[in-house]
């Protein structure tokens, strides 16, 4: 394939860095404009077998003396706890999810990135201490990686009157109405196989209208939503929305939700749904699938299930507690799981997922309540995707 060139502005932009991938990419997945790289004088002397994470969406990067987060060979990442008083409260934040017996804090242990401790390394001129958390992404070929925000209010009890005044301005728009932001994404794009980010400068300029679109760029939605995709990332976000409705231990300020799938299992995904729905006539050729190092076809021959649409279509009169929602929404959230359950069994393995992320700023709750300022960032949140999946039936 000939290299393909780039823009005048994307040559300059790019010139002098690297980015930070694990082997050379072939040229059709050379990043857009939105995607920017490193310069290579900025990364200080790393450990032996750690390399920066090269689908970091948000947070600190490798920047103006910034230390980023690492990647090891074994499916982990190395969160720097840089800062002494946030990074030792996100330490004793998982340290105290591993013992924990409240039963929020265990239901909370399954949506978070399972931790492995923590780790001192010697980075640049310092030692800095890490905690060792397993990697969303680990196994996908293709990682599209959204962070969300969540919470209007994204200041910590402790903020200064400086740091409350400026977090109030940033991403004003989106936290006002919707109470989340977006501060990045990455997304590799079904038709042309090349990766695009966006950063929180885009993010910045998104509204409560606009926040949409970015959301349907990350779901690669030109030629529209996928069904299988949006239920493995409700199955995520409802678990999520359970626990904040019920939990009243924690507050969470600046904490996100991390949104991850595959892309080449997405395009994979489609092409055997075109295939399957093909027209009348001749039918399709089967698909075939290893069993035991063997190829076995498919049994065709499909067995009836629950059909969660008019489970659905009930609960799209409101999105209010006054009209049993709870009853309705876990009602169809059941049956979909059920419908996840299959859809992976057949094809082997889920390839999205949902992660709660970034809890430097947690702290205890003061008050026997829920966290209405999460809570009303993780409603709007799946709201949207549930409107999602409510257009692609």
């Amino acid at each position: 394939m000939s290299r393909l060139k780039l823009p005048p502005y994307q040559r300059k932009k790019n010139s002098g860095g690297n980015l930070f991938r694990k082997s050379c990419p072939p040229s059709y997945l050379l990043p857009f404009s939105e995607m920017t790289s490193v310069p290579s004088t900025n990364i200080p002397n790393l450990p032996v077998g750690c390399v920066p994470l090269d689908n970091q969406v948000a947070g600190h990067t490798f920047q103006a003396g910034e230390i980023g987060i690492l990647r090891e060979n074994d499916g982990t990442i190395l969160k720097p706890a840089a800062k002494p008083l946030c990074g030792a409260r996100e330490i004793k934040f998982y340290e105290t999810l591993l013992d924990a017996t409240d039963p929020s804090l265990v239901a909370l242990r399954d949506l978070v990135p399972e931790y492995r401790g923590t780790q001192k390394l010697f980075v640049g001129d310092r030692y800095v201490d890490f905690m060792k958390l397993v990697d969303a992404t680990d196994g996908m070929l293709e990682p599209c990686i959204m962070d969300v925000k969540i919470g209007a209010r994204t200041w910590d009890p402790l903020a200064t009157e400086e740091k409350r005044a400026a977090e109030e301005q940033k991403y004003l728009a989106c936290k006002k109405a919707l109470g989340l932001c977006i501060p990045g994404f990455q997304v590799y794009h079904l038709g042309t196989g090349r990766i695009k980010r966006y950063s929180k400068d885009y993010g910045k300029k998104l509204n409560e209208k606009t926040v949409r679109d970015a959301l349907r760029i990350f779901l690669n939605a030109d030629s529209g939503l996928c069904r299988a995709l949006l239920v493995q990332l409700l199955s995520g976000l409802w678990a999520i929305q359970k626990w904040a409705r019920t939990q009243k231990t924690l507050r969470l300020y600046s904490s996100s939700v991390l949104l991850v799938y595959d892309a080449r299992r997405l395009r994979s995904s489609l092409q055997s749904k075109r295939k399957i729905s093909a027209p009348t006539g001749t039918p399709p050729t089967p698909p075939t699938a290893e069993c035991n190092g063997s190829p076995t076809p498919f049994n065709w021959t499909v067995t009836p299930t629950p059909d969660p649409i008019q489970s659905y279509q009930k609960i799209q009169r409101s999105h209010s507690t006054q009209n049993n929602y709870d009853e309705d929404l876990k009602e169809i959230r059941d049956k979909y799981t059920f419908m996840l359950h299959r859809m992976c069994a057949m094809e082997k393995k889920e390839w999205a997922t949902v992660k709660m992320i970034d809890f430097a700023h947690a702290f205890p709750a003061d008050e026997d309540s829920p966290d209405t300022n999460y809570l009303f960032g993780i409603e709007n949140l799946v709201k949207m995707f549930e409107d999602f999946l409510k257009e692609c039936e």
